[in-house]
């Protein structure tokens, strides 16, 4: 059997990082792979790219990435008008004035999709979605037929995407999409970080959402620290925003599937 770590939109958290890897170390996992945004929002971006090249996780670009990495003047997100965008600029102007020249490149040279097999399993990995590599959000209140739309054309068994920040899993057309959530700026109401595991035993897989508590205060205290917006240490200790459904937040969930 191999098991399989996915994380996701780490956001520049260093301490959200650092103790979700302590968590999948003692789960006698594998291999891990990152879907994307590395930086934004968050106060250490060089110290979590570091970790990420150090650790040799795998990881597809998102939009984070590519903005930093090509210094643009948009992440391309989707903000509400006002202060929502101004916190949001604020943080990608910040991100690309520190981040290293080394850093960037790294960014740039991130691959916007990988399909890999383990044990006759296939499996796409993309930050947004197969159509959008980099900024379709891909969530649970999706329509069944965009999600139709998104998964009719691909081979892969299994989609794994980020971006929303959300967990996820969807099963249709005989494909299974599933997000890990965030570790670094979760949004589905609970503070802390997600991440995925996926079981894979000669064919079948099954999945879980695990949620992971870090030190919240000390990263809020950095983000004050360095200068950034104090709106961003609020979304960290509220959890963001609510948006898995109706009164519902999934930690853990099983499926099989045979091929």
């Amino acid at each position: 059997m191999t098991r399989l770590a996915f994380i996701s939109d780490i956001h520049s958290n260093f301490e959200a990082l650092q103790s979700v890897l302590n968590d999948i170390e003692k789960k006698q996992i594998d291999r891990i792979y990152c879907l994307g945004d590395l930086v934004g929002y968050g106060p250490n971006p060089n110290e979590v790219i570091g970790l990420i090249k150090e650790k040799n996780i795998i990881t597809v670009m998102g939009n984070y990435d590519d903005a930093v990495g090509y210094e643009k003047e948009s992440c391309g997100c989707s903000y509400n008008p006002g202060r929502e965008t101004e916190v949001g600029d604020e943080s990608l102007n910040w991100t690309i004035k520190v981040t290293t020249p080394e850093n960037k490149e790294f960014l740039r040279n991130l691959p916007k999709r990988l399909s890999i097999e383990v044990e006759g399993v296939k499996i796409l990995l993309v930050h947004g979605s197969p159509l959008n590599y980099l900024l379709e959000y891909v969530k649970p209140s999706t329509n069944a037929e965009r999600l139709k739309f998104i998964a009719k054309d691909v081979e892969e068994d299994i989609i794994i995407n980020g971006h929303t920040h959300l967990m996820m899993a969807k099963h249709i057309f005989g494909k299974t999409v599933l997000n890990p959530g965030s570790v670094g700026r979760t949004k589905d109401g609970i503070p802390g970080a997600t991440y995925l595991i996926l079981n894979i035993d000669n064919g079948v897989f099954w999945y879980e959402f695990l949620h992971v508590k870090y030190d919240i205060k000390k990263v809020v205290e950095e983000i004050v620290r360095v200068g950034l917006p104090i709106e961003l240490g609020t979304v960290l200790a509220l959890g963001g925003t609510f948006d898995m459904g109706p009164g519902k937040v999934v930690v853990k969930e099983e499926k099989k599937f045979l091929i």
